[in-house]
């Protein structure tokens, strides 16, 4: 019998001597026996905090610093009793309390989740890390003063009940980085130094989505702040050339629902819906797998409404039970009183992984896809852009593209039984 250090309570346990001795980490193992102060002989709190320790580790070392903080820090407030814990809880900020979920294991994330709810605690993600090249000094200040600017306002928006995704600020700075790795590559070293011949051939490596996203970011490198305030009369807009509009990929809304009857054969009722969500009501991918618990309820006609935009949308009952087993895999306590209170828990990604969504589910098709439903909406009728906005998160602009599609006769005339059946679609009465 040999003893070593737990690599969870940090106290001594013994181990029976065998060749692989070294690699036991606590006593858990079958060869190892618990000392006296062990946190799995404890009850209650402390023991969960154990058996989320002893959970594998992110292979990540600053997500398994993390980690370690955080449990430790949930141990040791609960080492007094657990109404100290839940003291310590409410004073970590959302995103740790997020992250305290994500490393919890089943026991400690159900009484992690009881303590959010009754205390009316918020948890999100946290916003990913941007990652920057190797860029002069000159370059990369500004850049920082942009992301802690737009980090700022991000976790204000939080703050103020509005929703956000992890990675917004990582895509928000996408442009901008690409800009100064450009001007690096061709010896600029500082933003003043930049011309517009240099921007202008910056603009040809680049789409056009990509420039206009770059707007708020010149302004704020060229005025020293892009959200002041500009009074007095506002200067007058140069002239603008006729674009062409951009051609939408589509498929006819009888091909379209081929599609979603062959999808419904060959997948499984969880990634059908993954694929109804993009192919029918016409939500991006994106938004489809990172749907989250708040977003999710029963509304007072015990029907399963979402809210993938703006607008909650009714679920048609042959899809509702799979969303309904969905959100409670996520949360046992699931439907919420107060869908604001609940915790923003992804519900989609237990079903795939998100590298192999595109390939597997939508058949390397996802935007054709999302395209045509928006297209099958409005030629069915429904041709309210504020409403089509409200339900997917489609761009007005998208929209407007999208109505040149969209054959005369259903502009100028829609009859009683199209009007009838868009509105079945809408309240969810539709089982397509």
């Amino acid at each position: 019998m040999t003893e070593a250090i737990c690599q969870i309570c940090l106290g001594l346990f013994t181990v029976e001597s065998h060749r692989r001795a070294y690699r036991v980490r606590n006593c858990q193992h079958q060869k190892a026996s618990p000392g006296g102060d062990c946190w799995f002989e404890q009850e209650g709190l402390i023991k969960l905090i154990a058996e989320s320790m002893a959970l594998r580790k992110p292979p990540n070392p600053t997500s398994a610093e993390l980690r370690d903080h955080l449990l430790r820090g949930l141990q040791g407030a609960a080492t007094v009793n657990e109404n100290v814990a839940r003291q310590h809880v409410s004073g970590l900020s959302s995103e740790e309390r997020w992250s305290l979920l994500k490393f919890a294991s089943d026991g400690l994330r159900d009484w992690l989740l009881t303590t959010y709810r009754e205390r009316e605690l918020i948890a999100v993600e946290p916003l990913q890390p941007v990652r920057y090249p190797d860029l002069p000094e000159g370059l990369l200040g500004r850049l920082k003063e942009w992301e802690d600017k737009n980090r700022r306002r991000l976790n204000t928006r939080i703050e103020n009940g509005h929703s956000r995704a992890s990675t917004t600020l990582r895509r928000r700075m996408v442009e901008p980085i690409a800009l100064a790795d450009f001007l690096a590559k061709n010896g600029i070293t500082r933003w003043d130094a930049m011309k517009m011949s240099d921007r202008v051939a910056f603009a040809k490596t680049r789409p056009g989505v990509a420039q206009r996203k770059l707007r708020t970011f010149l302004s704020f490198i060229d005025s020293g702040n892009a959200f002041k305030v500009k009074r007095g009369r506002p200067p007058k807009k140069a002239g603008k050339v006729v674009r062409e509009t951009r051609q939408i990929p589509i498929v006819q809304p009888d091909e379209l629902k081929e599609r979603l009857s062959e999808a419904r054969k060959r997948l499984s009722p969880e990634q059908y819906l993954l694929f109804w969500l993009v192919a029918k009501l016409g939500l991006t991918a994106k938004s489809a797998y990172d749907l989250t618990l708040d977003c999710i309820t029963i509304n007072s006609e015990g029907r399963l409404v979402i809210r993938p935009a703006e607008a909650w949308f009714a679920l048609p009952k042959s899809i509702a039970p799979i969303m309904k087993s969905l959100a409670q895999a996520a949360d046992s306590s699931w439907p919420y009183k107060n869908p604001a209170k609940a915790p923003a828990l992804p519900v989609m990604h237990s079903v795939i992984k998100r590298h192999r969504m595109g390939t597997e589910i939508f058949q390397n098709e996802t935007t054709l896809l999302r395209s045509s439903a928006i297209f099958a909406a409005m030629h069915e009728g429904q041709l309210d852009r504020k409403t089509l906005s409200a339900i997917t998160g489609v761009s007005k602009q998208t929209i407007s593209e999208m109505e040149f599609l969209v054959p005369a006769d259903i502009h100028s005339l829609v009859s009683h039984d199209l009007v009838a059946a868009r509105n079945r679609a809408i309240l969810g009465n539709n089982d397509d």
